[in-house]
């Protein structure tokens, strides 16, 4: 992945993966912490593509030995309009200090798929 943009303390990235019709697979995001004073980052799953399940919805990346710490997500066809060419959603990111979540960075990661 490109080096993080200055002043960014934390960067998110997603594997590309394959979600058959009728089908299940698993996405996994990498966050990379950039700074020391982050403990983890909150996960939160939105979308607006009806027939598509992702669990767990949020979930912590937590920071531990390695500066990149990786969650992963399951992702379900349950009926994703096969009109829809190019499905997406979004996997947002909010750093967390020990203090907390609130006034800390936050950014996205469109999560793009292929169906075949």
């Amino acid at each position: 992945p490109p080096p993080p943009a200055p002043g960014e303390s934390f960067g998110m990235t997603a594997d590309p993966f394959t979600l058959p019709r009728g089908g299940t697979a698993t996405l996994t995001v990498r966050v990379t912490f950039n700074t020391s004073n982050l403990t983890r980052v909150f996960l939160n799953y939105q979308s607006n593509t009806a027939g598509l399940e992702v669990t767990p919805k949020e979930q912590n990346a937590v920071r531990g030995s390695s500066n990149t710490q990786t969650a992963t997500f399951t992702v379900t066809d349950r009926s994703v309009d096969p009109m829809e060419k190019r499905p997406f959603f979004y996997i947002y990111g909010i750093a967390c200090t020990s203090s907390g979540c609130n006034n800390q960075s936050q950014r996205s990661v469109p999560i793009q798929w292929n169906m075949p």
